[in-house]
């Protein structure tokens, strides 16, 4: 039996579905209403990029960190390119959010380690500049403010174990956006 999963990519302006189907050993992916393809990925360099085989065709993929909305910064076959991967919950949620989310509450998404802590309290920062790094699942996670602000409250250290929710810096919001 496939167990499968959707997942919304977006690079760009451009959007797809993928749906990834695994049985055992064998993984497939398909692209939009495309016909699925088998996949294969084998770590290199050291397991700091991947060796991919999508159909017929092999890649070098090689990722340099992902942020809290899933958007990955990676090279494909030496080409640097950023890509956002979320899975449809996930996707649903941001949408129905719109700008409501004005929280300036960083939290852990996915089970992770503080490794940077780059503000301290007090500090004014703006919307987007990273503020923290969390190395999850091998992989170092920079995460930026979501608002402009001060920062009041770091709850946790370097060298900490994080869970999913888990509040990680809490930026008072400009009160004029």
């Amino acid at each position: 039996m496939w167990m499968k999963k959707r997942y919304i990519l977006k690079l760009a302006d451009d959007q797809v579905t993928a749906e990834v189907a695994r049985r055992e050993a064998e993984t497939q992916v398909r692209l939009g209403d495309a016909e699925p393809l088998g996949i294969d990925a084998v770590p290199v360099m050291g397991g700091r990029a991947l060796s991919v085989r999508l159909g017929n065709r092999q890649h070098l993929v090689h990722l340099t960190g992902m942020d809290r909305k899933g958007t990955v910064a990676a090279t494909l076959d030496g080409r640097p390119f950023r890509l956002t991967v979320m899975d449809e919950l996930k996707a649903q949620a941001l949408e129905s959010l719109g700008d409501a989310g004005g929280s300036g509450t960083i939290l852990a998404d996915i089970p992770g380690l503080v490794i940077e802590i780059r503000v301290r309290p007090g500090q004014q920062v703006h919307q987007g500049e990273p503020v923290i790094v969390v190395e999850a699942m091998k992989m170092q996670n920079e995460l930026g403010a979501r608002v402009s602000g001060v920062v009041r409250e770091i709850p946790v250290k370097v060298g900490q174990s994080v869970n999913p929710g888990d509040p990680l810096v809490v930026i008072e919001p400009d009160p004029g956006g």
